[in-house]
């Protein structure tokens, strides 16, 4: 896993890519303790949208059932849903998606289910090109920070599905 950290710091200083032998490194992980899961989360843009669908898929397949899963485990799911809609992966990131919302997350989490009503409400953008929605979403947020850094997502995503104009 340091591999994961050194290629990204170095794709970072230097531009070169590095996605076939980071994919590789996390194939050849047969279970996600803690500190692949935290790491899986922090380079899921360095690796293929093929394996960062079937690791999420496998993180919230080992959670299920689980009394609680740890916040660690929600952040890394659903940092995956959020690249796989960057990826165009839609219907894989509808699946992730749906595997997380079946785990047993703390009530206290709240984090977490705002974070899931996002996803599901920039999905519904998505398909329907109608921003009212997702507008009416963000501008319920109080907290200045999460506002602006999801106005910010929403907005790449507009770029990337080429909704601007809708």
């Amino acid at each position: 896993m340091r591999v994961a950290n050194a290629a990204n710091y170095y794709m970072d200083l230097t531009d070169k890519e590095f996605k076939a032998e980071l994919t590789q490194c996390f194939k050849n992980i047969n279970y996600l303790f803690e500190k692949e899961i935290i790491l899986f989360g922090d380079v899921q843009l360095l690796l293929d949208t093929t394996t960062v669908y079937r690791l999420a898929r496998e993180l919230a397949s080992k959670m299920y059932g689980r009394d609680l899963v740890t916040m660690s485990v929600s952040i890394t799911l659903l940092n995956a849903v959020f690249v796989l809609i960057k990826r165009k992966a839609t219907d894989e990131a509808r699946k992730v998606l749906n595997a997380t919302c079946q785990l047993n997350f703390s009530t206290n989490d709240l984090l977490t289910a705002t974070r899931i009503k996002f996803l599901k409400t920039l999905l519904n953008y998505i398909d329907s090109g109608k921003e009212y929605q997702i507008m009416q979403f963000l501008n319920s947020l109080e907290n200045k920070q999460l506002k602006e850094s999801w106005t910010f997502a929403f907005q790449q995503i507009k770029d990337i599905y080429n909704l601007s104009n809708m």
